[in-house]
């Protein structure tokens, strides 16, 4: 059964914690804020569930969101967005999700419970890979944005890119010897940690490998921890939509996938993905639950980064890409990563993209770029 258009304005007495008032259009969110508390605003939602006689019954009621994250929750909201990508339009508004899952006075027979309900049926397994099964071409193409590339092919300028340049680097050890007396200890925590990793290359016309429940998790943790802010609902909010939007972001790409796992548990824990094209590594994405921010996996992966690309002859660069904040900019720069606004000049991303072996292998090949790119060299 369809949901229609649901208009939602939202307030309480002061003491509420959470207000929210919410413009949402059928299968489309089209705007939201949060408003401050005043008793002179009246709170409701009005839903409508469509039966067989296709006689329409309205329900008004309120709907109270609360703003804790734990596994049910996570695990509920991608019970959703799997329902989502899978094309069922009845679950492709992320509000009707949020109301969902984080509303904390919905009646059992409410129709966004019911919704919810079936999605929980279909979930899959923990490390069931469920991603698209989109071809290598369109993987590329889908990379091209995050990379940065209407820099270096002349469209626009993008934001600052934090570079390793590897010139007269012949192994690891000669990167952390230049480095300062803390971020070598650090390094020397982060290799001492109680984790393992498997490298998972994304291959054209099948699921991405970090398309799973588990994956999803440290995409949202990761989210959530950074974009929170002062623990404020709309802050909340948005990292959760953020979450949604990189995690679909992230499995629709190419490359390779770090797979960080605990020891002893054998959960993942953290993914990095990393790009190559041209004679540039890019450390692309990286997402770790709460449990592994605490564990040093972010300097473990810079640290496996720039030690595979001394190892390849064909890598002059590590990318890490822009910085969402002037202290992690400073942070790669204690790593030697220094921000560079015509990165494209030290950087050089013309050229294919370049994967392990077997990836490319099947004959159909990736995005042809070559003719469009040579006009920048």
């Amino acid at each position: 059964s369809k949901l229609p258009t649901m208009r939602t304005i939202v307030s309480a007495p002061a003491a509420a914690p959470c207000l929210l008032a919410l413009v949402l259009s059928h299968l489309f969110l089209s705007s939201f804020a949060f408003v401050p508390a005043s008793p002179s605003f009246q709170r409701y939602v009005t839903i409508a569930t469509q039966h067989k006689s296709t006689t329409v019954v309205h329900q008004s009621q309120s709907v109270f969101l609360e703003t804790e994250l734990d596994d049910d929750k996570i695990t509920q909201l991608y019970a959703w967005v799997s329902r989502a990508l899978a094309g069922d339009p009845r679950y492709g508004n992320l509000m009707y999700a949020i109301a969902a899952v984080f509303g904390s006075n919905l009646e059992d027979d409410s129709p966004l419970i019911l919704l919810l309900n079936e999605a929980m049926k279909n979930i899959p397994d923990e490390e069931v890979v469920v991603g698209e099964p989109i071809s290598l071409e369109e993987r590329e193409e889908a990379s091209l944005g995050a990379m940065g590339a209407a820099q270096w092919t002349g469209q626009w300028r993008t934001r600052p890119h934090a570079l390793l340049e590897l010139e007269g680097l012949e192994s690891v050890d000669d990167w952390t010897k230049t480095l300062p007396r803390g971020c070598k200890r650090t390094l020397k925590k982060a290799m001492n940690q109680n984790f393992t990793v498997v490298e998972k290359p994304i291959y054209g016309d099948k699921p991405a490998p970090h398309s799973s429940l588990a994956h999803f998790r440290c995409v949202v943790e990761h989210e959530v921890r950074l974009l929170s802010g002062d623990g404020s609902p709309e802050f909340f909010f948005d990292a959760l939509s953020e979450a949604i939007s990189r995690y679909i972001g992230t499995t629709r790409m190419a490359g390779v996938i770090q797979e960080y796992r605990d020891t002893e548990s054998d959960k993942v824990i953290a993914i990095a993905h990393e790009v190559t094209k041209g004679s540039t590594v890019r450390g692309q994405w990286f997402y770790a639950t709460d449990d592994a921010s605490k564990r040093y996996v972010w300097f473990h992966s810079v640290h496996q980064l720039v030690a595979r690309a001394i190892d390849d002859d064909g890598i002059t660069v590590v990318d890490l890409g822009p910085s969402g904040s002037d202290a992690f900019s400073e942070l790669k720069a204690k790593y030697g990563f220094v921000s560079v606004t015509d990165w494209p000049q030290v950087a050089n991303y013309l050229g294919p993209f370049q994967y392990p072996e077997g990836v490319s292998d099947d004959g159909k090949g990736g995005l042809n770029l070559g003719l469009f790119e040579r006009l920048f060299e």
